[in-house]
């Protein structure tokens, strides 16, 4: 009866452990589909491209900023005309790098780019999206501080398009005036209720502003009040830095700015 005992106990002791590790298994293979990355860290043209759902994926790349390794967010949309980049990488490297990634993954071109300012970390990588015929798109503002910073030139239409519609995806672009930069933008999917806040809008892991070199420290409390009146029930927002999450990034920028 012992016996008989310990081999039932033995039998549902592998049971459970095959179970367990074929769970293990199937979830390491669900994180390797919504997670891509090309090289490793240490590679210049190092990125990495996360899924927040079947059509809004987080492209992100790091540089050296006094002494470490900086991450930097932007987005791949999927629609049905082809993919829509906001912001480049870095570098022109590291935005090949996203161009053939995308293409492997997805297997559509990046049709339109948008950017949100012009910073490196949003458009580092302009000459390689011109170089393979990407329309990039930016307001005016942005275009002259592009100039002006040593970047080619996007094409100033974002003033006259507060809506740019790509196959199936809308997305609305709104500068809600100057904060960490002069010519800051948003991106809002509506139809996702995602926002991309870029450097406008900090991350909770973030305890202070980051680089404010060219912020504008009075204007940028009421430019992200207005962010937040417009889209409150944003359901995810993505920083230009750090980790994505809920509305309350908006509210934790605040608090950055003594509001």
């Amino acid at each position: 009866m012992k016996r008989v005992t310990l081999l039932m106990t033995l039998i549902i002791s592998v049971a459970m452990v095959l179970s367990a590790c074929v769970g293990f298994t199937s979830t390491n293979v669900k994180k390797q589909l919504d997670y891509y990355k090309s090289g490793t860290i240490e590679d210049d043209h190092y990125v990495e491209l996360t899924k927040i759902n079947d059509h809004i994926w987080v492209h992100t790349t790091y540089e050296n900023y006094n002494g470490y390794k900086a991450a930097s967010n932007g987005v791949v949309a999927v629609t049905s005309k082809g993919l829509v980049l906001i912001d480049t990488p870095w570098n022109n490297e590291q935005t090949k790098e996203l161009i053939k990634l995308t293409k492997s993954i997805f297997n559509k071109d990046i049709t339109i780019a948008i950017i949100t300012h012009a910073h490196a970390d949003r458009i580092g990588g302009i000459r390689t999206l011109l170089e393979n015929n990407i329309e990039v798109r930016s307001t005016s503002m942005t275009a002259l501080e592009a100039e002006k910073n040593g970047f080619e030139k996007p094409e100033p239409t974002l003033d006259e398009e507060s809506v740019i519609t790509v196959g199936d995806l809308d997305m609305d672009i709104f500068y809600p005036g100057e904060g960490h930069s002069v010519d800051n933008i948003t991106v809002w999917f509506p139809k996702y209720k995602i926002l991309f806040g870029g450097c406008l809008i900090k991350s909770l892991e973030s305890e202070n502003l980051g680089s404010i070199e060219d912020a504008n420290l009075q204007q940028w409390p009421s430019s992200v009040e207005k962010v937040l009146g417009k889209y409150g029930d944003a359901e995810v927002v993505i920083p230009g830095h750090g980790k994505w999450g809920s509305i309350q990034l908006v509210r934790h920028t605040l608090e950055l700015l003594g509001k």
